[in-house]
C-alpha cells in the first residue's frame, strides 16, 4: 500500500520533468458519464500528462445459486449503489505516433498508464439477501491501469482501462468501461 501512494504521489513529476514543446492535450475537459452517471474532469498537466478526477455512483451486484432442495436450486443476489470519489494521474504515451499516422487526438484521445486512488463512500441503496451477505461497499483502493480513451462524432467519449487495484488491502483486478459526452472546451485539439 505504501508503494503505491507513493507511486501515486511521484506520478505528477513526470510534469516537470518533460521538455518544453507544444502542448498536445487540452487544458480542461469535462465528460459526464452514462453507465456508471458522474462528472469527469481532466486537466492538463504537462505536455503528456492529465490529473483526472471523478464523482460517479456504481452499483456492484453478487449472485449466488443456493441449493433449497435437491431438484431445485434457487438464485439469491444483493446489491448496492455506492458513491465513488477518485482522482489519478495520466501518461499518454502514443499522442505523436497518433499525429504522426493522422489520427486524432482531439480531447486527448490516445492511450494511457495511469494510477488513481478511489474511494467508494457507504452504499446510498442496498438490497441484501439473507444468503449473500455484502456488506456496504465502502472503502479505499489505489489502481495501476492501462487504457485509451476516444472521443468520437465531435462530443461522444469512449474510454477502456484494464489493471490492478488494492482495495480494502485485496489485490484484485481493475477495470472501467466508460460510454458519455463530452463539453465542448475552449483550445480543443
Amino acid at each position: 500500500m505504501k508503494k503505491a501512494l507513493i507511486a501515486l504521489s511521484l506520478l505528477p513529476l513526470l510534469a516537470c520533468g518533460q521538455s518544453y514543446q507544444q502542448p498536445m492535450l487540452v487544458k480542461t475537459v469535462w465528460r459526464a458519464a452514462f453507465l456508471a452517471p458522474g462528472i469527469l474532469n481532466e486537466t492538463r498537466l504537462g505536455n503528456q500528462v492529465t490529473l483526472i478526477s471523478e464523482a460517479r455512483v456504481s452499483t456492484y451486484t453478487k449472485t449466488k445459486e443456493v441449493e433449497v432442495s435437491p431438484d431445485k436450486p434457487k438464485y439469491y443476489s444483493s446489491s448496492t449503489v455506492n458513491p465513488d470519489l477518485s482522482v489519478g494521474a495520466r501518461y499518454f504515451y502514443n499522442l505523436d505516433r497518433r499525429l504522426e499516422k493522422g489520427k486524432s487526438i482531439r480531447y486527448n484521445s490516445g492511450n494511457y498508464l495511469s494510477v488513481k486512488a478511489r474511494y467508494k463512500l457507504p452504499a446510498v441503496a442496498k438490497s441484501e439477501s439473507e444468503y449473500i451477505p455484502i456488506g456496504n461497499g465502502s472503502g479505499f483502493g489505489v489502481e495501476a491501469l492501462w487504457g485509451f480513451q476516444r472521443t468520437y462524432r465531435r462530443n461522444f467519449y469512449l474510454n477502456l482501462s484494464l489493471g490492478s487495484r488494492i482495495f480494502r488491502g485485496k489485490v484484485e483486478g481493475a477495470g472501467d468501461f466508460t460510454l458519455g459526452y463530452t463539453f465542448a472546451t475552449a483550445g480543443e485539439r
